[in-house]
C-alpha cells in the first residue's frame, strides 16, 4: 500500500511547494469573508521546468489565505491535461485523476492525509481497468481487489482485511480459466491449488 502514496507523491512532484502570486487573477473575497479565494496560473516560466514553454500553462487552481484549495490542474507541455487534483488547506485531499501525455485517464481515487482512501482504479492505456484495489479511511487495503488483463478479462481477485490476505486469491488466465488458487487466513497460505 505504500506503494501508491510513493507514486502519488511523485506525480505531486513540487506542486506543494510554488510560489504565489504569479499570476493571481479573480480575486474572489465574500461580502462576510475574512479569506480571499484567489485563481492562481503558473506558467511554464514560473513552474521551475526546463523545457516547458515558458508562456504555456503548467498548472492552475484556486488558492485561500495563500494555500491550495479546491480543484488544481496540471498540464504537460504539449497543454493536455496531466492532473486534477484536490486540495484542501494545502494538502492533496480529495479526488484526483492522473492521465497519459495522449489525455488518456490512468488512475484515479481519493487521497486522504496522504494516503489512498476507497477505491482506486487504474486503467490500461486502450481505456479497460487494470486495477480496481480498495482502502479504508486509514489507507489499509480492505476488501475486494482486482487485477485485469487489458483485454478486460480478470486476471486475479483476492480479498483482504487489515490488508492481509483473506480467503482465495484466485489467478486465471486471459480466456478467463482458473490457473491457480490459494486460500489465505490471517495473510497466511493455508491451501495451494494448480
Amino acid at each position: 500500500m505504500n506503494y501508491n502514496c510513493l507514486f502519488f507523491t511523485a506525480i505531486l512532484g513540487m506542486s506543494l511547494a510554488f510560489p504565489l502570486g504569479l499570476s493571481a487573477a479573480d480575486s474572489d473575497p465574500t461580502e462576510n469573508s475574512v479569506s480571499a479565494r484567489v485563481h492562481v496560473v503558473i506558467l511554464g516560466k514560473d513552474s521551475g521546468k526546463e523545457g516547458f514553454p515558458a508562456e504555456a500553462i503548467y498548472e492552475e487552481g484556486h488558492t485561500v489565505d495563500g494555500m491550495r484549495s479546491g480543484l488544481w490542474k496540471r498540464f504537460y507541455p504539449t497543454g493536455k491535461l496531466r492532473s486534477e487534483i484536490h486540495f484542501a488547506m494545502g494538502d492533496p485531499f480529495g479526488d484526483y485523476r492522473l492521465y497519459t501525455d495522449q489525455g488518456v485517464l490512468y488512475e484515479e481515487g481519493r487521497w486522504e492525509f496522504g494516503m489512498n482512501v476507497g477505491k482506486l482504479r487504474r486503467f490500461w492505456p486502450n481505456g479497460t481497468p487494470q486495477q480496481i484495489l480498495t482502502f479504508d479511511s486509514q489507507g489499509v487495503g480492505q476488501g475486494e481487489q482486482r487485477h485485469y488483463h487489458d483485454n478486460g478479462q480478470l486476471e486475479m481477485v483476492v480479498e483482504l482485511s487489515n490488508g492481509e490476505e483473506y480467503g482465495d486469491l484466485v489467478r486465471l488466465d486471459r480466456e478467463g480459466r482458473v490457473i491457480s488458487r490459494t486460500t489465505y487466513q490471517k495473510g497466511r497460505v493455508v491451501q495451494r491449488t494448480h
